[in-house]
């Protein structure tokens, strides 16, 4: 296992502090290489589904008690895998013709996320047949041409599932909220419900790059610095989390509540009141540490630029900085805020790409959120933060799993993990999940694409749960994950 500390900068920081902070990181990201202890047990991938599934970018439970475990495809299906770890022949919900065609090769489009009501299979509440998604949705207009620079809508919709049941009503559907998207990527796209029962909502900043085009606020290529962009464009929605509640009816349209307490209600000036935290470029998954001993914190993974991959802890009403920074680093300083002293939020822990000049680990491209560990199966993962990176090639998939341990003091401990069968894993690492009991699950494919592999026509997809390898002891302890590790190589042969 490789450790770096990272030393937590203060959280708030002013927009006249950047050129400064980015400075002083690069003497103060990589400080150790080779604890003399490891922080994390050695981990296994124990297969749940291998070669079953297409394009899973999400894993979910009920909250009923029934072990379920719900898959989300991007290509508008949602799986079960049942308490014995089989997956069901039908699907639980599918609205594929929902959907926006697919783009042939990679895509950040499709059905992106989804969150069970808290109060789902609770008889006599508003929640006790909901659920939630989030998905990707053909422009009314003419996407893609010079009179409608919209590529697609994103959408957060409710369903409904009789508690217990295996298959949802596709005709259920009741559309809470619609944002336009101008291009295929930085969706964002995860939705989950906090501790306060409120429903929160991953947006990316629109996509292209720099947060600076057709649909962006202030767009111009031709001018590479000095525009406001999306996600610090308060008046829109992108480039944000936000904050509804499912069950109220005061937000435009009348299909959902905006809460009194969000940070910006009452601002004026266009500003959207359901905006929760902003200034996040595409924020590819959240969780809150909301299990038992949690915290209540939000944690969110913010994919960059080129350059910092980054985890912040966000609260309310947080700048999280893109595209006036990238991480704790400066991208556009003369990115133009309506207020000069805005204050701009650092990441806990950031990371870049092999060769990269800023100091910081090297170690892939696109950050993976995951979860605070709070199951029982596992206590010396106990509060510690387990997620990835996506992979550190665009071709082949190779996803490495990380995990980040408050060690106090504002610090915190960054250590790739140590994996049986190897760490980077040989595959995309695609989203983290948990069960009902809090222990992790790991989504990972082979194929770019949301499609099965072009040889075989097998799907390459599978679902993995994390368990912590057992220290050797007399009569062979731990030989039952090397039969784990004999199928995963059997997988890939």
């Amino acid at each position: 296992m490789n450790k770096h500390i990272l030393r937590k900068p203060m959280r708030v920081r002013t927009l006249s502090q950047l050129t400064v902070i980015a400075t002083a990181w690069l003497g103060v990201m990589l400080i150790g290489a080779a604890p003399a202890e490891a922080a994390f047990p050695k981990l296994a991938l124990e297969p749940v589904s291998v070669g079953e599934l297409v394009a899973p970018v999400g894993i979910e439970n009920a909250g009923d008690g029934s072990g379920r475990l719900f898959t989300i495809d991007q290509r508008g299906l949602v799986n079960i895998i049942d308490s014995a770890d089989n997956l069901l022949a039908t699907p639980f919900l599918d609205i594929e013709s929902l959907l926006v065609p697919q783009r042939a090769g990679f895509d950040e489009r499709g059905l992106l996320g989804m969150a069970f009501h808290p109060d789902y299979g609770m008889a006599n509440t508003f929640g006790e047949d909901k659920f939630y998604v989030y998905y990707s949705a053909p422009d009314p207009g003419a996407p893609g041409t010079a009179a409608d620079a919209i590529d697609h809508m994103a959408v957060i919709a409710e369903f409904s599932a009789a508690p217990g049941s295996n298959v949802a009503d596709p005709n259920s559907q009741r559309i809470l909220l619609t944002v336009q998207e101008p291009q295929f990527n930085h969706d964002g796209g995860d939705v989950a419900f906090g501790p306060d029962g409120m429903l929160y909502i991953a947006l990316g900043d629109g996509g292209s790059s720099n947060d600076n085009d057709a649909g962006h606020t202030g767009g111009d290529p031709n001018q590479p610095n000095g525009v406001l962009g999306n996600a610090q464009d308060r008046t829109n929605l992108l480039g944000s989390i936000l904050r509804i509640d499912v069950e109220g009816n005061n937000g435009p349209g009348g299909q959902y509540g905006i809460p009194a307490d969000n940070p910006f209600v009452g601002d004026g000036g266009g500003v959207r009141e359901e905006i929760f935290a902003y200034g996040l470029r595409n924020p590819w998954r959240f969780s809150f540490d909301d299990g038992p001993g949690g915290t209540g914190e939000l944690f969110v993974a913010d994919v960059g630029q080129s350059s910092v991959e980054e985890v912040s802890i966000v609260g309310s009403g947080d700048n999280m900085g893109w595209r006036v920074k990238e991480g704790s680093f400066d991208f556009d300083p003369n990115t133009p805020l309506n207020d000069p002293n805005v204050v701009l939020v650092d990441p806990i822990a950031e990371y870049s790409r092999a060769g990269n000049a800023l100091g910081l680990p090297a170690i892939g491209r696109t950050v993976v959120g995951g979860h605070v560990y709070r199951g029982s199966a596992s206590p010396e993962l106990d509060g510690k933060y387990i997620f990835g990176d996506w992979s550190d090639n665009f071709v082949p998939g190779n996803g490495t799993l990380l995990g980040l341990e408050d060690v106090g003091g504002g610090n915190w401990d960054l250590s790739v993990l140590a994996v049986l069968g190897g760490n980077p894993i040989g595959e995309y690492l695609i989203a983290f999940g948990e069960d009902e009991n809090g222990e992790l699950y790991a989504l990972t494919r082979q194929q770019l694409a949301a499609v099965v592999d072009s040889t075989t026509g097998h799907p390459t997809a599978a679902v993995y749960r994390l368990v912590v390898v057992p220290t050797p002891a007399a009569g062979g302890a731990g030989l039952g994950l090397v039969a784990v590790l004999a199928a995963r190589r059997r997988r890939r042969c």
